[in-house]
């Protein structure tokens, strides 16, 4: 079993995970702003994110960490840096890509108004408001039958 490392190199570790959590929920976001957020393609987003979880976690503990053992804080870590991308930064990014989208569509819908030509109706028809003065009529129900026994 291998001995615990010293509290200034376990925080530095938690240090660096926190931030290859943060990358990587980065990474995962732009992935859906980029390429859509559907049912299936954000399984597929997820499931990549956790496999490049693991890839990275294990990396860094064979190459960077100060123990070289992968410890439960590490992963602890990870998963909390990319809460915070979640919590802190995933939110007004979508707002302000939703805000980007929306100015440059905005002179595209302008012109498509401005360019509508409206067509008839088909059959000749006329659009436009029903006469308030139509009333509805009423249903017919059936009247009952008489009813033969043998």
């Amino acid at each position: 079993m291998n001995a615990a490392p010293a509290l200034a190199a376990a925080l530095r570790d938690v240090v660096a995970c926190l931030g290859i959590g943060l990358l990587l929920a980065a990474a995962r976001d732009a992935l859906g702003l980029l390429l859509g957020n559907g049912r299936v393609r954000c399984f597929a987003w997820d499931l990549a994110a956790f496999a490049g979880a693991a890839v990275l976690l294990c990396g860094f503990v064979a190459g960077a960490s100060s123990s070289g053992v992968m410890r439960w804080y590490m992963a602890a870590g990870l998963g909390a840096g990319a809460l915070g991308w979640q919590w802190a930064v995933s939110g007004l990014l979508h707002r302000l890509a939703g805000g980007v989208r929306r100015a440059a569509v905005w002179p595209l819908r302008r012109l498509r108004r401005a360019l509508a030509v409206r067509l008839p109706a088909p059959g000749g028809k006329k659009t436009g408001k029903k006469s308030k003065n139509v009333t509805k009529q009423k249903k017919l129900l059936q009247t009952d039958r008489e009813i033969l026994y043998n």
